[in-house]
């Protein structure tokens, strides 16, 4: 603004004002080329080393030091076209002010570059706004690389040579110099390979190098060049000159096997150029004694200049010589006709390494004296085909022989075993044998089965025999006789090679055996001499069946009319054959009865068992004497037994009650003890209380002691219990009643009763017919008394909150007895709060005061309100806004009237309220909050922050409403209105006052115009012919911002007094007008 008002100045005063303000438009175009305040560089590195062909990244910092958010765009120069240099991002954009930013460089040296390719890189960081950049300079060097290499996949089969012992051989071994510089490279030999990296990468006639992880593939060219273990790693101290020297004719020779010559013949590469290919003469002696096998040696080749060192595995594989000696001993390998038989052959190697054999087996044929060629009439097989033998080792090698079935004793047949080295065919090594069929004899026999012999008579059976020697023989079958067992033995019998025949064998069972048993035979013949075959058949001997039974010395069991009498009766089972044996009775008298012993049972052959068998008399069988039989069948054999049976008198006495206790109660029912005659004639029996153990704390009362019963009579004696002492224990205590024949004080019974207290105690069973009610209302229903208690008691149930209408009289009730319902009906209180309640019901007993007993019935409470559920109090309705009051807060108090819990919000409507700003606290709270939570007639405090939105002169009517959530209905509710007056600007006046005369808006605005243009003529007048003067710059006098004002800037931007962000404003917004920073949520206000 200032600018533009002085060019204004200038260009009405010359000419080349005009060029001057064009001068100043066009000047923020012209680029700039020096580092500017406003943006800040910096990068991670200011110097970056990169070998050939390797890649970094450059991580560059962009700080923003201006006032806005700017985007900066990022370019690249100064380096050569070794390098390849690339900005991730062409473009940073939203740097934030006071802010940085990171974009990544991506730098490429080339596989080719030299360390002449060294250089600087230069970074332009331009803001295009304002067309200002900034500059910065990374160093750039090329690394120079010592790497020399050296092949010996080029020699022998991709770096396996074949020498023979006592072999010299020269080989040519290639070495390269791979660095970008020029070198010298040493030669050196070293006998510690790395033989499983060779083999493992080793392929016959392949390309590979062939080298370990130290060599040219690993550790070498690839890895461990200068960047990685660099120079100062696998140098000329690990097998270089360091080591071994030069000692022998200007070469260098390492240590070997003993006897062996490995060396470079000329161990230094002089200056060799980059690229460069030489071959050195690698010399190798072997000493004629060297055995065989794969030796292994480390060439190295090792920068002079670069301290660095690679190397490759070469092998050397010694050939061997072969041979093999065998032998066999025939003895102890029997060869019969149609049969097969194993020949162990041991072989011994004479060889100097160890090797694998193929073996192959044939029959050889041969010529007889006259010249003639008998036939071969065996075969033979390896089980195994191949074997390894190591050098001087001894193996055994198995050949299965067969011979077909027309040989006979004395044949002979001839084999050869010839073996043939799996590495060299043309070598075979073989062995001749011959093996003569023999003789041999066997036999066997085949006996029968399923065979049943009976006892006590001879039994005959067939058994096949077989001749299965290689020759006929006769064959003689014997039975063995034992105990119980007696064969009668056939003819000996002649049979041919191969034949078989059934013989006849007579046995004789002794009938003390039974079931299987074992038969045994034995078999020889005229071959076998001395030997014999021997073999066990198993036979089942029938059974039979003979069963028998005794009883008491006496055969006589006594009884008593109503008991029970037993005798014990011992069943043997005699016979070979087991028994399950069925039991009967006969001849038992009327009024006698089995009760146990005649049950089925399984008596096993040789086996006897003890049955007792008891008889049960009723109590009305007269005296007497008679006889039963008792039989029992297996049906195989059955026995029988015949028992005298004597019932005689019987005198006995019973006594029982349906109750075993008796309560001590005024009001509980006597006990009745029954007694029962029991004998067989007319008695007198006499009752004896004992109270020993109860008289503490109950008095006892009998209504007789003595009864004169006739058989099977019954009479009752009367027993009750009076508490005259508390404190007896809740189980009582025993009463002892023993009643007893006079005629016979042997004849007795007796009862124990317990004498307990009584117990008193309840349960109060609840019926609700309606258990809902608003205040004011009624719930009512039944109630069920029920006595829990161990005797006769008289109860009474009340209410305890509320009066029920239950004071009716106490009801008696028996042990486990339910009254009848009892109705009852409360009265809800008019000042109840709505929800779950509940009503307690007492029990009392007459006859124990301490026992009461309470249960709750749950009722509800109906929620209820009137036309209005929240009310509104305010502490002032009448509110002025001006330019000195921009804010007010009133305080407010809203209530629950209705009787349940109450949630909601409140809203702020009414005329103008779109240019009021209404906020609610919650007293006590500093966050906006207009949401409320109130119990039964509860209340809460809140504050109303309003603010006008601008001060153009308004009037507000306010009125808050309650939008509240009741029992799931929304009710709305209003408050008085909340009238607010806000002050407008102060309005110029209609014309001019001049104090003598008045002018309306017409006649002032010509007079005022007037007045302009002759102001105008006159200051032109007096600059055109008046020597113009220093004009000084009058500065404008800036008006004091307020609290939360602020003003736009020339980006037409604010900045937040309470944050200090820059925000832009909203659109076709003119000031002054109020909005909400986003950041800090602070109200600002925008002036002009």
């Amino acid at each position: 603004m200032k600018c533009q008002h002085i060019v204004a100045n200038i260009m009405s005063r010359r000419l080349n004002a005009f060029i001057l303000v064009m001068v100043m438009a066009i000047a923020p175009l012209v680029p700039l080329t020096s580092a500017h305040s406003s943006i800040g560089l910096s990068t991670d590195a200011n110097h970056i080393i990169l070998s050939p062909g390797e890649v970094t990244n450059l991580t560059l910092t962009i700080h923003n030091n201006g006032s806005s958010i700017e985007t900066y765009s990022v370019a690249v120069s100064g380096f050569n076209s070794a390098w390849e240099i690339i900005p991730s991002e062409s473009n940073v954009s939203n740097v934030i002010p006071t802010y940085s930013a990171a974009t990544t460089i991506v730098i490429r040296l080339s596989t080719s570059a030299l360390p002449s390719d060294s250089g600087t890189l230069t970074i332009t960081v331009t803001e295009p706004d304002a067309n200002v950049s900034t500059d910065i300079t990374v160093i750039l060097s090329a690394q120079a690389i010592y790497l020399p290499a050296i092949d010996t996949s080029t020699n022998g089969d991709n770096g396996l040579v074949q020498m023979a012992p006592g072999d010299d051989l020269n080989l040519s071994i290639t070495i390269t110099n791979d660095g970008n510089v020029n070198d010298t490279i040493l030669l050196s030999v070293n006998q510690t390979p790395d033989l499983v990296g060779f083999w493992t990468n080793w392929t016959s006639g392949g390309g590979s190098n062939n080298t370990n992880n130290s060599g040219n593939s690993t550790g070498g060219n690839n890895t461990g060049g200068n960047n990685t273990g660099g120079n100062n790693t696998g140098g000329n101290n690990t097998g270089g000159n360091n080591t071994g020297g030069n000692g022998t004719n200007g070469s260098l020779l390492m240590s070997g096997p003993q006897g062996w010559q490995v060396r470079f013949i000329d161990d230094v590469m002089d200056t060799m150029v980059p690229g460069e290919d030489r071959q050195a003469i690698l010399q190798i002696s072997i000493p004629s004694n060297e055995n065989p096998g794969f030796f292994g040696f480390e060439l190295f080749a090792a920068s002079a200049l670069g301290n660095f060192s690679v190397s490759s595995t070469m092998v050397v594989n010694v050939t061997a010589v072969h041979d093999l000696r065998f032998s066999y001993v025939p003895s102890g390998v029997i060869l019969l006709p149609g049969e097969n038989s194993t020949v162990n052959v041991n072989i011994t190697s004479l060889s100097t390494a160890d090797a694998n054999w193929t073996w192959a087996i044939s029959v050889v044929v041969d010529q007889n004296q006259t010249g003639g060629i008998v036939q071969a009439n065996c075969q033979a097989v390896l089980p195994n085909y191949s074997t390894f033998i190591t050098a001087g080792g001894i193996v055994s090698i198995d050949v299965n022989i067969s011979t077909y079935a027309n040989t006979h004793a004395g044949d002979s047949c001839n084999f050869a075993l010839t073996g043939t080295l799996d590495s060299d065919t043309s070598i075979t090594e073989s062995v001749e044998f011959t093996l003569v069929v023999g003789q041999q004899w066997n036999l066997s026999m085949v006996l029968p089965t399923s065979i049943k012999l009976d006892v006590g008579e001879s039994e005959s059976f067939n058994v096949a025999i077989s001749n299965d020697g290689s020759e006929e023989d006769t064959i003689s079958l014997i039975g063995i006789d034992k105990e119980g067992i007696t064969f009668t033995n056939p003819s000996p019998v002649t049979l041919a090679r191969g034949v078989s025949q059934y013989v006849v064998m007579e046995v004789q069972i002794d009938s003390s055996l039974v079931g299987n048993i074992t038969l045994d035979f034995t078999m020889s013949s005229t071959n076998s001499g001395t030997e014999s075959v021997n073999a066990s058949g198993i036979f089942e001997v029938k059974a039979y069946a003979e069963l028998m039974m005794e009883g008491p010395a006496d055969n006589r069991l006594v009884i008593t009319p109503g008991q029970n009498s037993s005798i014990s009766l011992s069943i043997s089972n005699d016979g070979t054959r087991d028994l399950d044996l069925s039991a009967s009775i006969s001849g038992l008298p009327s009024g006698i009865s089995v009760s146990g012993g005649l049950e089925s049972i399984s008596l096993d052959a040789g086996n006897s068992t003890d049955i007792e068998l008891e008889l049960v008399a009723s109590t009305g069988v007269m005296p007497s004497s008679s006889y039963f039989t008792i039989t029992y069948d297996g049906g195989w054999a059955s026995t029988e037994l015949t028992i005298e049976l004597q019932i005689t008198e019987r005198n006995e006495i019973m006594v029982d009650s349906s109750e075993d206790r008796l309560v001590a109660s005024a009001i509980a029912a006597p006990l009745r003890l029954m007694v029962t005659n029991l004998g067989t004639s007319t008695d007198t029996f006499v009752a004896n209380v004992n109270n020993s153990q109860v008289s503490d704390w109950f008095t006892i009362s009998v209504d007789k002691l003595s009864l004169n019963l006739a058989p099977g009579e019954s009479g009752n004696i009367t027993i009750t219990a009076r508490e005259i002492a508390v404190g007896a224990p809740i189980t009582g205590g025993e009463l002892f009643v023993t009643v007893t024949s006079t005629g016979d004080s042997s004849i007795m019974d007796s009862l124990t009763i317990d004498i307990i207290p009584q117990i008193a105690d309840g349960l109060i069973t609840i019926m609700s017919d309606d258990n809902k009610a608003a205040p004011g209302g009624i719930i009512y229903g039944n109630v069920i008394i029920t006595n829990l208690g161990n005797a006769w008691d008289s109860m009474l149930v009340s209410t305890i909150e509320m009066d029920c209408d239950l004071s009716g009289a106490a009801i008696e009730l028996a042990p486990s007895m339910s009254s009848p319902p009892i109705p009852w009906s409360c009265t809800i209180n008019e000042n109840e709060h709505a929800g779950m309640k509940a009503l307690a019901f007492r029990l009392t007993s007459t006859a124990r005061s301490d026992m009461v007993l309470t249960t709750s019935e749950a009722y509800t409470v109906e929620p209820i309100w009137s036309d209005e559920v929240i009310s509104f109090t305010f502490e002032e309705n009448d509110l002025i806004f001006d330019e000195s009051i921009e804010q007010q807060t009133i305080s407010l108090t809203i209530c629950n009237e209705a009787n349940t819990y109450v949630e909601g919000n409140l809203e702020l409507i009414g005329k103008n309220e779109p240019q009021m700003d209404g906020i609610f606290y919650r007293s006590g709270e500093t966050g906006m909050n207009s949401t409320y939570s109130l119990s039964s007639n509860g209340c809460q405090d809140f504050r109303l922050l309003l603010t006008p939105l601008n001060l153009d002169g308004f009037e507000v009517v306010l009125v808050i409403h309650s939008v509240s959530q009741v029992e799931g209905q929304t009710v709305r509710d209003e408050s008085d209105d909340l009238r607010a007056s806000v002050a407008g600007p102060h309005l110029p006046p209609d014309g001019l006052n001049l104090g003598l005369f008045e002018l309306d808006n017409k006649n002032s605005l010509i007079l005022l115009s007037t007045g302009w243009v002759l102001s105008l003529l006159l200051i032109s007048y007096i600059r055109l012919f008046r020597k113009p003067a220093e004009e000084e710059e009058e500065e404008e006098e800036e008006i004091p911002l307020g609290t939360n004002e602020v003003r736009i800037d020339e980006y037409n931007k604010v900045t937040c007094c309470s944050c200090e962000a820059r925000l832009g404003v909203p659109e076709d917004s003119e000031p002054p007008f109020r909005f909400t920073c986003p950041k800090c949520e602070t109200r600002i206000r925008v002036v002009d």
